[in-house]
């Protein structure tokens, strides 16, 4: 059979088992993503097809394979080019569905095929595929015989990372394991914790270039499309809530134009929000626009009012943080500077909380007024390097003497500074200070990082986990961030926890 006659769509494939069936010939299905074929694959396949007389594979498409932003090191149209070029294998599909339950159901095998390791590791994926198996009578099938990991492979032999990263992860593997990692994030899910912040709406604008206005210097662009993402701590929640269990938000929105209903749309199922009104001021808008075609930021347009609470938005906000401060193992403030949080607000929050997390980004609208020795108290801060910079009105000292003054000005424990491409900088009074390297390899847009990195390091801050582990963590969720356009997508546990996997092969 040639290659290219090999590899179809789902729907043909559905035909073709059919067309199987009535010729009374058994189909066995077997369905993974194949990055970087190897021997355990080749064999996996040779016993399968073994089990009946036509063999179809489908695979998991890219924008489905969940081992990390660096994943998948081959494109499905390769993967499947691959697979193809095996004589044991007659059909290859690209999966339309994150699973092959989907799959399954159309193709209705007589055999399902998996390999030995998951007979006792059944993954959610695995769990759905096998009622699906039940629904058509399809027969599951686990195989033993050699095996390896693509991850494995890719980390050791493709060279995805510099030299320096993979030095660096060799060194943490020797340290931690994949079930020390997976039993931090699961204790993770005990944790009661409360985000604080400005609720603030991400609308990216993407247009096309058109170039230099004839009557005046400005650049004129083509709209194409818009999109509104959930930002701010509605972000910091959402992130916090994949691996928390209980999640309270306490949210600041504008008593103009508010766009709750849309708000509340996208809150996790699992937070619990209180929506306090600035009066006379809208819900917070932050609209960027860019070039669609690198993806390029042009500028920005931001909608809000920077004057202060008044005195009853005062008062119904340091109510509602009286009402819930104390119910939660940790509060995460996440501070834009925007006149949310008020000295009185700041007050019941480091007086009442058990534990504090804060990070007080600066921005263009907050430049100069934006400072975390507003803090009384801080258990756990994060700031990037340009933030640190200001805070010790020092750009020539090293961030390492700039932590140090830092902690002389703050009552805090601990600290992280993000670093940009060269990861992060952590310390802590007792064990002193870790760096570690960044760990994306592809970079789509920065914005948004800095909300999953507080959101991981917050809770492992609140753990007390070593001070390595919080800032490979940390890196993990950055990475995850900076793959897609600015808070878009919300951290998962289950991507999480593979992406930690992948790279711990």
């Amino acid at each position: 059979m040639a290659q290219n006659v090999k590899i179809t769509t789902i729907a043909k494939l559905a035909d073709v088992a059919s067309a199987a069936r009535g010729r009374a010939q058994r189909v066995v299905h077997c369905h993974g993503v194949f990055d970087l074929l190897h021997i355990g694959h080749i064999r996996y396949l040779q016993k399968a097809r073994r089990l009946g007389d036509v063999l179809v594979v489908t695979l998991t498409p890219d924008r489905f394979v969940n081992k990390g932003p660096h994943r998948p090191a081959f494109t499905d149209q390769i993967r499947a080019a691959t697979l193809a070029a095996l004589d044991c294998v007659d059909y290859v599909a690209i999966n339309e569905w994150p699973t092959a339950a989907e799959a399954i159901v159309r193709l209705q095998p007589a055999v399902y095929a998996k390999g030995g390791e998951f007979r006792d590791e059944k993954t959610p994926e695995l769990m759905r595929e096998e009622e699906a198996a039940a629904q058509v009578g399809t027969q599951i099938e686990f195989i033993d015989d050699v095996t390896s990991s693509s991850s494995h492979l890719i980390n050791n032999y493709l060279g995805l990372f510099s030299e320096d990263v993979e030095e660096y992860l060799t060194r943490f593997k020797a340290c931690y394991g994949e079930a020390t990692l997976a039993e931090t994030m699961h204790r993770a899910a005990t944790l009661k914790v409360l985000v604080v912040g400005e609720a603030i709406i991400e609308e990216s604008y993407a247009c096309n270039t058109l170039g230099r206005s004839m009557k005046a210097p400005i650049i004129a662009a083509q709209y194409e499309s818009h999109e509104l993402y959930a930002g701010g701590a509605l972000a910091v929640a959402n992130h916090v809530s994949a691996f928390c269990d209980a999640v309270g938000l306490v949210a600041m929105l504008g008593a103009e134009n508010p766009q709750e209903e849309w708000i509340r749309s996208t809150i996790a199922g699992n937070v619990a929000t209180t929506f306090v009104a600035k009066s006379d001021s809208p819900t917070i808008v932050k609209r960027r626009y860019l070039e669609s075609y690198f993806g390029t930021p042009l500028f920005e347009i931001n909608y809000l009012n920077q004057q202060a609470l008044s005195a009853d938005d005062d008062k119904q906000l340091c109510a509602a943080l009286e009402a819930s401060v104390e119910n939660y193992d940790a509060v995460i403030v996440a501070d834009y500077g925007h006149s949310m949080l008020s000295e009185n607000a700041r007050g019941v929050i480091c007086d009442r909380a058990r534990f504090v997390a804060v990070s007080p980004q600066v921005n263009a609208a907050n430049v100069g007024y934006q400072t975390i020795t507003k803090y009384p108290r801080a258990d756990f801060v994060v700031l990037a390097q340009q933030e640190l910079e200001l805070e010790c009105r020092n750009r020539s000292r090293s961030l390492r003497e700039m932590v140090l003054q830092l902690v002389d000005l703050v009552d805090v424990s601990t600290v992280a500074v993000t670093v940009g491409k060269r990861g992060c900088l952590c310390y802590n009074r007792a064990a002193g200070f870790h760096e570690a390297p960044a760990l994306a390899t592809k970079v789509v847009d920065r914005a948004g990082a800095g909300e999953a990195f507080f959101a991981v390091t917050s809770l492992c801050a609140v753990l007390d986990v070593p001070l390595d582990m919080l800032a490979f963590l940390g890196n993990v969720a950055g990475a995850e961030a900076v793959g897609v356009v600015g808070n878009s997508r919300f951290l998962e546990r289950l991507p999480f926890t593979r992406h930690i996997q992948s790279l711990l092969k």
